[in-house]
């Protein structure tokens, strides 16, 4: 009887302890990171494991660029806050179904080997679908770029969904705009380096997470750049294709001039326009 208890202990410790290990495996890693990025409290350096269940923050200057198992790649920029939800592995770290709440800040996503995620905003839920998007969470809203794909938001009982690469639209306040080239909003006055600062100074990001955005920009943009917060160092490397070297740091100001929400400790969007701490350094 004792012999049949000692087996039964065994083998539910066993079991316990291999749930154990596959909750601390981890879903993906850190490809770079600059000032500060963290996850669970852990401060992340290139090659950190990501786990379940991490929040990934990072500060008024913060970049961090991630890979997950699948393949699928995603990027966060300054003062943005976003948690993996454990629900997004199932079986033996096979990605089933992304789960990923968004708070704010800045992000990049892109596509890996699983379709059908979707990411939850305080402002509706973005649908996936083999797709590369830049999103940016400010000011009660939801701004969507597409570089290919489609991709889809839904706010109440409104969805919209773009299919154009270049296309943009707005989330919040309970409904959604039609999609629209950026192009156009940007001669109507859009400032994109507030609401897309990843898409105008890619040339932070590391060349996998890079997209062709030439498309996207004006006219009156291409020739002065200078007009939506862009220096032509930074818009030409923001007009490099996917895959292209990285443009030489410490040449004009390579930061992110989003005027994003701050940290906690840090200025509010109405205390800092559009102008923001920058990333990296102004010369």
């Amino acid at each position: 009887m004792r012999s049949r208890h000692q087996i039964a202990l065994a083998c539910v410790l066993t079991i316990l302890a291999f749930g154990s290990a596959q909750a601390a495996s981890p879903i993906g890693t850190a490809v770079s990171t600059s000032t500060t990025v963290s996850a669970g409290g852990r401060t992340l350096q290139k090659s950190s494991p990501i786990f379940f269940n991490d929040l990934l923050r990072s500060n008024a200057t913060g970049l961090g660029q991630f890979v997950f198992d699948d393949g699928t790649k995603l990027a966060m920029g300054p003062s943005a806050s976003l948690k993996i939800d454990q629900s997004i592995y199932k079986g033996k770290r096979t990605l089933q179904q992304a789960s990923i709440q968004a708070s704010k800040g800045a992000f990049r996503y892109i596509s890996g080997a699983v379709s059908g995620h979707k990411i939850a905003t305080p402002y509706g839920t973005i649908g996936i679908r083999g797709t590369a998007f830049d999103f940016t969470i400010r000011n009660g809203k939801v701004y969507i770029l597409l570089f290919r794909g489609a991709v889809s938001f839904c706010n109440g009982g409104t969805c919209k969904t773009l299919r154009r690469s270049c296309d943009y639209l707005v989330g919040g306040g309970g409904g959604v705009s039609d999609p629209k080239p950026l192009s156009t909003a940007i001669d109507s006055g859009l400032n994109i380096g507030q609401v897309f600062p990843l898409t105008v100074n890619q040339g932070k990001l590391n060349s996998q997470f890079r997209q062709g955005t030439k498309g996207c920009y004006s006219r009156a943009a291409r020739r002065a750049p200078s007009v939506i917060g862009i220096s032509p160092e930074v818009q030409a490397a923001a007009s490099e294709p996917p895959g292209a070297p990285a443009s030489p740091a410490g040449k004009s100001n390579k930061g992110f001039g989003n005027g994003g929400e701050a940290d906690d400790n840090g200025p509010t969007e109405t205390q800092n326009p559009g102008k923001g701490n920058s990333f990296g350094r102004n010369k």
